[in-house]
């Protein structure tokens, strides 16, 4: 935690490292005598020996320093309680191992003095109840399910003597092991002799490690071939995973939630990856390594469904990364199968905790089935068409280092059931778990290499955008600095100096937060990736997408409206632009269709396009739904631009047949709406049977934007920079008026209609005669004009701000901006002024 000053003790029964924070209160008397008390413990638990009459007093002491506290330090009273009952619990000598509980009461003393007269910290409460979850766990530990010597095999032949933590871990498991009941003599020497041999590790009195790593693996080895397959077990019946505990900690649920679907995503696009290169290792990492955490923090959690479900997903990927079995046909379904269930479940838990009836989702316990044994379900591969160089596997590294022959290699693989091929070769006596390892590790190196994660820290939204929000006020305040008159006509040059310096800073700072405010467009293309792969095997179409671009940045509060569009245009263009593999074959294409989605930046501009190789939009078709629809009387006259563009009219479909994906006329226009409300556009050309290409723009952001101020009147307007092409003052004989176009000038051989603001808005005492002013050419995105304004004042870097709810969205107004002489400019949408120039003149006339 972040800033965090409090103190740790570890509690060697749980295994986890306890933070606790108290608030730096007065020097009381009552803080004096818990002190006093916290001293007493650590002279009476510090005894080896310690008779029942101390320990008694002890306990008293403790108990009676809970009626003294100030009402400052209430809120220690449950875990000093705690603490009283874990003197009782030795007292009584009602904890199996008693040296363990004293050792963390020394802990929890030797920091809780410490704690006492450190400051104050705002989750006090939240960190004082995980230590009395923790303290309570200890005086009352639940038992858990021991791994099998399978699992403990597995995950030795993979660790180096550097892997402390994991090497604890397995240490740990060994001795429960061995300490079972039901465990034969001869198995619990191996198990014990190989916990002493990891022990020599940990507490550093090994004189050489990798010896000593190479012997517990030899007795591991020794266990697994006199017959310890598995922990014991107690038979009862296994009730059904249940979803909520009885206990839930809603904040730590919460957390796991947002976490939780992190890694679900990343094990979804990586599942993704695997179907176009199965032979991936670093893919298949990933996806193990996501429902390796998913399952141990939900069975931290006491989240059985989760913590079971991935669980068995996680067995599955184990077998893929055993290269048992490969990430293609029925398994990849039944990989993602398990994603699909793991986001159900985490909403279903969200869903709980906001007060809802705990159910799980359909067909829960239908995939668990599957997933324990997929090959009985039908789980099978799909036959490649083209064979892949996979890296060496396991058993071709032993063969190749002479450790093992190629019979025996086969031999082990034919009967070892659903167990990793590792452990297989071990308990077959083929290979020792130290040739085993030696290979794993040659394996790692020769696969790719995982890339090192960059280091993040979250930070909540609403704090972000008030840092944003701070530091366009900030650049408002530095151009209004900069444009004072003292600074502007005077002739303070080292003040004009520090200004400017100043400003480098200003804008340094904020193209950084204009930068944390962008995020890649990865995610909503690996989710188009799923989309397209859904739809075209429930359709039988063979549809390959290709996204490029990726790492493309939009601003994060555009990606959400621009996915919803995207979605639309990915159903429809393999619902309706892909044509079945056979029809395809008979027009000479490839039987599989492409979809290309690309992104990129042109202009100040964020660009994405979305292209196909199928058959493309149907002039007549269109037309005809048009005429029927009433939306044309006749094609004539009608640009391709302007036809292909009636396909965004609501209720507009040339469906044949309606499905459950698209037909029903319902969408297109939603996303013309969508895209209209980021201030973009969107643009449709098309080839018959070739393919279509959609062209979305949308602005880089809507938090800033580059502009060029100009003057009409006494007003102040700011034009978009990426809009305009040029400004020019024209000749009289450049100007003519056109019978139901109006107004025109002629540049380069092009008409351009000509925009005047003063009468759009009705602002008095501007230049009327357009050779007396300038005129400045933009792109509305279909066409271009040209906007008469009375001056150029400059281009100036804004910060976009609303207009406010009562005047809400004003056509051929984008937003407003605060200027630096402190005054309000307008900022000009040129599509809007278009459209407010053709048909809406003067609609916001000023009634004074």
């Amino acid at each position: 935690m972040e800033g965090s000053k409090g103190r740790r003790f570890f509690c060697e029964e749980s295994g986890h490292t306890i933070i606790i924070q108290i608030r730096e209160c007065s020097m009381s008397e009552a803080r004096e005598r818990l002190v006093q008390v916290l001293k007493q413990v650590r002279a009476v638990v510090g005894c080896a020996e310690t008779d029942e009459t101390s320990l008694e007093s002890l306990q008293r002491s403790l108990t009676e320093s809970l009626s003294s506290l100030s009402p400052e330090q209430q809120d220690v009273v449950p875990l000093v309680r705690l603490m009283a009952q874990a003197v009782q619990a030795l007292t009584q000598q009602a904890v199996p191992e008693p040296a363990r509980l004293r050792e963390a009461l020394l802990d929890a003393v030797s920091n809780l003095e410490e704690v006492l007269i450190s400051e104050c910290h705002p989750e006090r409460a939240l960190l004082l109840q995980r230590a009395e979850q923790v303290l309570t766990q200890v005086l009352s530990p639940s038992p858990s399910p021991l791994p099998s010597l399978d699992d403990m095999a597995a995950l030795l032949v993979q660790l180096e003597p550097t892997d402390l933590p994991e090497i604890q871990q397995v240490q740990e498991a060994l001795t429960a092991l061995a300490g079972s009941e039901g465990v034969a003599p001869e198995i619990r020497e191996y198990l014990s002799a190989a916990a002493q041999q990891l022990t020599t590790i940990l507490e550093g009195r090994a004189a050489e490690p990798e010896g000593a790593l190479a012997e517990a693996g030899r007795m591991i080895e020794a266990a697994l071939r006199a017959g310890g397959e598995a922990a014991p077990t107690e038979p009862s019946e296994n009730p059904p995973p249940s979803l909520l505990p009885p206990d839930a900690d809603t904040e730590l649920l919460g957390e796991f939630i947002t976490e939780g679907r992190e890694y679900i995503e990343a094990a979804e696009a990586a599942l993704l990856t695997l179907e176009t290169d199965p032979d991936n290792m670093e893919a298949v990492n990933t996806v193990f390594r996501a429902f390796h955490t998913v399952k141990g923090t939900a069975g931290f959690l006491g989240l059985e469904s989760v913590s079971t479900l991935a669980h068995r997903a996680e067995t599955l990927l184990s077998r893929i990364r055993d290269r048992e079995i490969r990430c293609t046909g029925g398994y990849a379904d039944l990989a993602l199968q398990a994603v699909d269930m793991l986001k159900a479940l985490l909403q279903a838990v969200q869903d709980a905790l906001g007060g809802a009836q705990p159910a799980l989702p359909p067909d829960f316990d239908t995939l668990l089935r599957i997933l324990e044994d997929p090959e009985a379900a039908g789980i099978s591969e799909e036959a490649r068409e083209e064979e892949l160089s996979p890296p060496p596997r396991l058993g071709d590294l032993l063969v190749a280092e002479g450790k093992a022959s190629r019979e025996e290699v086969e031999s082990a693989a034919a009967y070892k059931g659903s167990q990793p091929i590792g452990v297989a070769l071990i308990k077959s006596g083929v290979a020792s778990i130290t040739d085993v390892a030696q290979a794993l590790r040659t394996q790692k190196r020769l696969a790719s290499l995982e890339r090192p994660a960059e280091a993040a820290i979250r930070v909540r939204t609403d704090r972000l955008d008030r840092l944003i929000d701070l530091v366009g006020e900030l650049v408002i305040a530095h151009a209004m600095v900069a444009q004072d008159k003292v600074i502007v006509e005077g002739n303070h040059y080292d003040l004009v100096r520090k200004v400017t310096h100043t400003g480098k800073i200003v804008r340094e700072l904020q193209d950084l937060s204009m930068a944390m405010r962008m995020v890649p467009l990865r995610a909503t293309f690996q989710k188009m990736i799923r989309l397209v792969r859904d739809i075209a095997h429930k359709q039988g179409k063979l549809v390959e997408l290709i996204t490029e671009g990726e790492e493309t940045e939009i601003d994060r509060n555009m990606v959400d409206v621009l996915t919803d569009p995207l979605v639309h245009m990915v159903r429809n263009a393999v619902d309706h632009g892909i044509e079945p593999p056979e029809v395809r074959e008979k027009q000479g294409k490839p039987r599989t269709g492409t979809i290309r989605l690309s992104a990129y930046h042109a202009g100040g501009n964020v660009v994405v396009e979305l292209s196909d190789d199928g058959r493309g939009l149907d002039r007549e078709k269109i037309v005809a739904k048009a005429r029927a629809q009433g939306l044309i009387d006749s094609d004539k006259g009608l640009s391709e631009h302007e036809l292909f563009h009636l396909i965004f009219m609501p209720g507009f479909s040339t469906a044949e047949q309606v499905t459950d994906v698209s037909g029903r006329g319902v969408g297109m226009d939603v996303v013309k709406r969508n895209v209209e409300a980021l201030q973009g556009r969107i643009e449709v050309s098309s080839t018959p049977g070739r393919g279509s290409t959609f062209t979305i723009r949308v602005p880089l952001t809507l938090a800033i934007t580059d502009g060029m101020l100009v003057r009409v009147g006494e007003e102040r307007y700011i034009i978009p920079t990426v809009t305009i092409a040029l400004s020019f003052r024209p000749e009289p004989r450049s100007l003519s008026t056109v019978v139901g176009r109006g107004e025109l000038v002629r540049l380069r051989d092009e008409l351009l209609p000509i925009i005047r603001l003063h009468r759009l808005f009705d602002i008095p005492h501007a230049v009327e005669d357009p050779t007396r002013g300038l005129l400045v050419v933009v792109n509305d995105g279909e066409q271009r004009s040209a906007i008469l304004v009375d001056e150029l004042l400059g281009q100036q870097q804004v910060v976009v701000k609303s207009l406010g709810a009562r005047l809400g969205k004003m056509p051929g107004i984008a937003g407003g901006a605060i200027l630096g002489d402190g005054r309000v400019g307008l900022i000009l949408d040129p599509v809007g002024l278009v459209m407010l120039a053709q048909g809406q003149k003067s609609v916001y006339r000023s009634t004074a």
